[in-house]
């Protein structure tokens, strides 16, 4: 179980867009503080300089979606990591001004060749483009993913994002650098929890993304869910729902990230028990329209999780 100075609940800075940002923080912490959880915020990758020095000045503690400010990704999994690490360096820059010591990525992606990051005025889409791989997709056109987590050439990029998130924590120690399972599309890697748990590295599991990926790949969200938990390795927990049933089309899917309140078919109650009872301590409210009544909704959730 979690110490008490050990939890922290972050909102998304991309629900802090306006001048009652400060007020939703305020309020946040007065209804969180009192049950242990520190309040901080995530800067996501979207973040304009602007929006990043507004969240430093909320006066709470930063946690990054990286890359911040970017022009690419961090692809571990290509054949020359020399691109990736410029990045992060990029990255430990920022940190080190904002005095960030944890941050989460998306570092798995089937191609060698560079990504551009999205935000500032470039979709996802646009961006994971040059990723995309069409023999590795569901179908002609599609830009969801088959189940490839067999393929030799899976099995070794697996292998050396592995390696790349080992010199990782070599080169940066002060930082808890967690990687992301991933939205399954455009040549995505991290997709199953037990891929997370193989590259024995800190993760923050996505509950938006593995649910996507449980649709697309076939498999049980909780049992993989419970599989990436059991490792011991998940340190952040991107928390949201998601209004996708699996009588939709494979194609009809897109993210979760939606207000917790929102009718899903995910049991945000058992995930939040079982990521209590693996002792979990850091979550993200990852919802662009949060308000306090998703504090509100997560808070009651943990401590139901934990009677």
């Amino acid at each position: 179980m979690m110490k008490a100075d050990d939890l922290r609940l972050d909102l998304s800075s991309l629900a802090l867009h306006d001048g009652d940002a400060a007020e939703l923080v305020r309020a946040a912490r007065k209804l969180a503080e009192p049950h242990g959880f520190t309040v901080g915020v995530q800067v996501h990758n979207t973040a304009s300089a602007m929006d990043l020095e507004r969240m430093a000045g909320l006066g709470v503690p930063l946690s990054f979606h990286t890359p911040i400010l970017s022009e690419y990704v961090m692809n571990l999994a290509a054949a020359d990591n020399a691109p990736a690490f410029a990045v992060a360096e990029e990255q430990m820059a920022f940190m080190r001004r904002y005095k960030v010591d944890r941050a989460v990525f998306h570092g798995f992606r089937m191609t060698d060749l560079p990504i551009p990051a999205f935000g500032n005025g470039r979709s996802y889409d646009y961006c994971m483009k040059p990723a995309n791989r069409p023999e590795l997709a569901r179908r002609e056109g599609s830009r969801f993913v088959c189940d490839f987590t067999a393929d030799p050439e899976f099995l070794m990029r697996r292998d050396r994002v592995k390696a790349n998130l080992a010199l990782l924590r070599k080169r940066y120690p002060a930082i808890t650098w967690c990687v992301e399972n991933d939205f399954p599309a455009y040549g995505s890697g991290n997709l199953r929890g037990s891929d997370l748990a193989y590259l024995e590295h800190p993760v923050c599991l996505d509950t938006g993304h593995l649910w996507a990926s449980a649709k697309m790949l076939g498999f049980d969200f909780y049992r993989e869910m419970q599989i990436a938990l059991d490792s011991g390795h998940v340190r952040m927990i991107h928390f949201h729902a998601s209004r996708y049933t699996f009588d939709m089309d494979h194609e009809d899917w897109g993210d979760g990230h939606l207000p917790l309140d929102h009718p899903t078919a995910i049991s945000l109650a058992r995930v939040a028990q079982a990521c209590r009872t693996a002792g979990v301590g850091h979550y993200v409210l990852e919802i662009p329209t949060a308000t306090l009544r998703d504090v509100e909704t997560f808070l009651r959730l943990y401590l139901r999780a934990g009677a």
